[in-house]
């Protein structure tokens, strides 16, 4: 009887799971969606970290490229520095100076064997006519052509009617050129902005690679595909992204700052060709969007007439968070800085600047700058 019973207890145990409450199953699918939320937000972590690292890293480059720049035997110092000319006869303490030294008398050779042979003879001492009242009504007769003026070769309009000059030797390095021939220049803006400019037929390439053509969600800082060096685009504009980081741009819209524009007034940006010293004279935030009320046509590079190019000088002054005494007019050739900006949809903060003038200083320009008042917040 007793394994019997025994039997009827194996007989009576339930089979199989037990079925689940709905709280337990809520419960379950909750801890589910928690574990793949952590681990959505660790990748997410990873990637920015892993970005973060690619950035310092360009940026840490950057810096280098800097240094190796200044230190180059071509380098006249800090960028930002100018040079004062010196006065006509006076030396410069830095410049050595070689001690006259006495003309070798020339020695033939083989190449001026007879020139040296069939010597010209001494030049023998001759007498002056004697000037009549005939040949002085004849002398004043013949109409006298002035000279035609010089052209300013420091004027846009006839300086780039020349052939490109060779390329800078300072930058042509394993750092700059060699490194990446489409490096065009080299940029020094606002707070914090050291970058190598790049060019590209697609605007879209170095919005996702870096300097060294390497895949980075920072991009670099490169000039857009339809602006040119030589000849010269009257505006060039330079784009990059406004990392959180503070690399490539991200530090430019910091210049909406009236306090920063007058501690970094100017922008240095030194080309293949030629070196530039820059000044600010505006500076907003405008939509891309066109069916924005503060949409911005950004793309105007060089402009046909006087009055197009006053038209968008108009536009842009009026437009500036700050009133700054630097005038500009249509011999002026601009450098425009261009980032994201978070202030309208699709939004850019763009820093206006034009080349500094042959009369100009670097103290001149920022002397005006300091008086610059902010008339809007964006």
């Amino acid at each position: 009887m007793a394994g019997a019973k025994k039997c009827n207890a194996k007989r009576k145990r339930p089979v199989g799971r037990k079925k689940r409450s709905t709280k337990d199953i809520i419960l379950r699918v909750i801890q589910y969606a928690s574990a793949c939320l952590c681990l959505l937000f660790l990748a997410i972590l990873i990637k920015n970290i892993s970005d973060d690292m690619v950035s310092y890293e360009v940026q840490w480059e950057n810096e280098q490229r800097l240094n190796a720049l200044l230190a180059s035997p071509t380098a006249t110092g800090n960028l930002f520095a100018t040079q004062t000319p010196l006065a006509e006869g006076t030396v410069s303490a830095s410049t050595p100076t070689a001690p006259p030294t006495a003309m070798p008398t020339p020695v033939p050779t083989p190449d001026n064997l007879f020139a040296a042979f069939f010597s010209t003879p001494v030049p023998t001492a001759t007498v002056a006519p004697v000037e009549t009242p005939a040949m002085a009504e004849q002398t004043a007769a013949v109409p006298t052509i002035a000279p035609s003026p010089t052209p300013n070769m420091d004027s846009r309009f006839t300086k780039y009617l020349a052939s490109p000059p060779p390329l800078q030797q300072k930058f042509m390095t394993a750092d700059f050129y060699y490194a990446n021939p489409s490096f065009v220049g080299f940029l020094q803006a606002g707070v914090s902005v050291v970058e190598p400019v790049v060019y590209s037929m697609d605007n879209e390439y170095y919005l996702t690679h870096n300097f060294n053509n390497e895949e980075d969600a920072a991009g670099a800082a490169f000039m857009d595909m339809r602006c040119s060096l030589w000849p010269r685009s009257q505006q060039i504009v330079i784009h990059g992204h406004n990392m959180k980081n503070k690399t490539v741009f991200g530090s430019l819209d910091d210049m909406g700052d009236i306090g920063n524009l007058k501690q970094y007034p100017t922008v240095q940006f030194d080309t293949i060709y030629e070196d530039g010293t820059y000044v600010v004279f505006a500076a907003f935030n405008a939509s891309m969007n066109t069916d924005e009320s503060s949409y911005f046509d950004v793309a105007r590079y060089d402009f046909a007439t006087e009055a197009e190019f006053q038209a968008y000088l108009n536009e842009v002054l009026e437009r500036s968070m700050f009133d700054i005494p630097v005038d500009v007019n249509y011999e002026d050739e601009l450098l425009t800085l261009v980032t994201c900006s978070y202030h309208q949809d699709n939004g850019r903060f763009l820093l206006f600047t034009r080349k500094l003038r042959p009369n100009e200083t670097v103290e001149s320009v920022s002397a005006l700058v300091a008086q610059a008042e902010q008339v809007r917040n964006y």
